[in-house]
């Protein structure tokens, strides 16, 4: 089954973007953008103008199943829920939509404000009717693209990695939800005669047979921004804009290698890898917009 472990830096995809969501303090007007929640049931929070290139935000799948899951099961855990207000925006313009919205709460008039709850997401017990996102009563196992037993764990062993060390890590949650670990992983190959150690993103993905596959997206000095890049060459802006702020800036037209499809699509850089990742240009645009 080590056949079934892949290093996904020598593979391009074009995936699907993740969400993630904005808060505004009803009681301070102030939008920022959600790490999480700690242990107290706090909101874990960062204004958009102090987000650190290799801080990390909440990151969630756009399926409305699974969202609809998450953002019940948060909206549960954490403290003084009602002072704040939510939005889900693409992970990868985050914090240029929690600029332009603070910009508006800061301009609006109250009726104004009121218009905010038609893009505002609620727990599923809400019953708002005007709300699109309101959610919908969902069973917890639609939280999750993967389970547990369908990761080979005797390849993962080899690794020095098991089930009770990526939990203890946090680090299952989001690979059973098909995306990147959160945080950087430590693994040890070992050959025989060489051992290796290296900090690695994991993610899961379901390979051609139908197997499921872990992918290895090991640290990049610098991205490879002097070739092509699934038929996309770089200009000199597009490299600045992916150094500086890890997203290109605009829309390009990328092939797909396995169907040659064009595909309109955005470009970003993993801040903890420096692996650059294409997304389908639909779901790097806010639903609501």
């Amino acid at each position: 089954m080590e056949n079934e472990l892949i290093n996904a830096q020598e593979t391009n995809e074009l995936k699907p973007s993740t969400d993630t969501l904005l808060v505004l303090n009803i009681h301070t007007n102030q939008v920022e953008m959600v790490k999480g929640i700690d242990k107290d049931g706090n909101l874990q929070k960062v204004p958009p103008q102090e987000k650190k290139d290799n801080e990390q935000l909440i990151s969630v799948d756009k399926h409305g199943d699974i969202f609809s899951n998450f953002f019940s099961n948060f909206y549960r855990q954490l403290k003084n829920p009602t002072h704040f207000k939510f939005f889900k925006v693409s992970e990868y313009d985050a914090v240029n939509t929690a600029k332009d919205l603070q910009k508006y709460v800061d301009q609006a008039s109250p009726e104004e404000k009121e218009k905010l709850k038609d893009y505002e997401v609620l727990p599923q017990h809400n019953n708002n009717p005007k709300n699109q996102n309101t959610m919908d009563n969902n069973t917890d196992n639609q939280e999750y693209r993967f389970q547990p037993e369908q990761i080979d764990w005797k390849t993962m062993e080899k690794f020095g990695l098991n089930q009770e060390k990526l939990e203890k890590m946090n680090a299952m949650d989001s690979l059973l939800r098909g995306f990147k670990t959160n945080t950087l992983i430590p693994i040890t190959i070992n050959l025989g005669t060489a051992v290796s150690k290296m900090d690695v993103r994991l993610s899961l993905q379901t390979g051609d047979t139908g197997q499921v596959a872990v992918h290895l997206h090991g640290i990049r000095k610098e991205p490879s921004l002097n070739n092509k890049f699934l038929g996309h060459q770089f200009t000199d802006e597009d490299k600045k804009n992916l150094k500086e702020t890890g997203n290109m800036g605009r829309v390009v037209d990328l092939v797909n290698p396995k169907t040659d499809e064009i595909i309109p699509s955005v470009i970003s850089r993993d801040r903890l890898t420096n692996e650059l990742v294409a997304y389908r240009a639909e779901y790097g645009v806010h639903e609501n917009s």
